[in-house]
């Protein structure tokens, strides 16, 4: 039984040292939190945006002033790879660009939806977010381009190829004035 109980707990601590080395690995770039962030300042500024659509050639611009920002954000805020299980699914390459931090993290796993992530940072702050995220069904593949500008705005791109039924081209590119 003594036998028993210390296997036991050599076991468990050895999990625990795997589990530390894990949790200790520098974590990606929190875009969800950074996100988050971005719609609870937008939403506070409630500030007018232009809003304008661009569906498989057809455009359409509107001047919003209650855009519900939670809701427009999400396909970026569901780009977050900053997941326990994908510290190993992602290569990161980390560069200068004179003052400007450039961090891009693209995907190893086919398996995963975002397949690249980059963002761009001046003193700590980003100023600039790129992603490329798969998108699709049985009956359809796409792709999402999408670019996060702090300052001015963001926009996403998205290009699917149905089996049945017409493709999508489309875009949407809200602008802003920060104060």
């Amino acid at each position: 039984m003594l036998r028993l109980l210390t296997l036991l707990l050599l076991l468990s601590g050895c999990y625990a040292d795997e589990l530390e080395r894990e949790t200790q690995q520098e974590p990606f770039f929190d875009l969800a939190g950074y996100i988050d962030g971005q719609v609870d300042s937008l939403t506070a500024g409630r500030s007018a945006v232009e809003k304008t659509i661009v569906l498989n050639g057809n455009s359409e611009t509107q001047t919003l002033s209650d855009l519900n920002f939670g809701n427009d954000l999400k396909v970026f805020r569901n780009a977050d790879i900053n997941k326990p299980a994908y510290l190993d699914k992602y290569r990161t390459d980390r560069r200068q660009a004179g003052d400007t931090l450039i961090q891009t993290y693209t995907a190893t796993d086919s398996t995963l939806e975002t397949r690249l992530l980059t963002v761009r940072s001046l003193a700590d702050r980003p100023v600039r977010i790129d992603i490329v995220r798969r998108t699709g069904t049985v009956l359809s593949a796409g792709i999402h381009h999408l670019r996060y500008d702090p300052a001015s705005g963001y926009r996403l791109r998205t290009e699917q190829q149905n089996t049945f039924g017409t493709d999508l081209d489309a875009t949407i590119t809200v602008s802003w004035q920060k104060k």
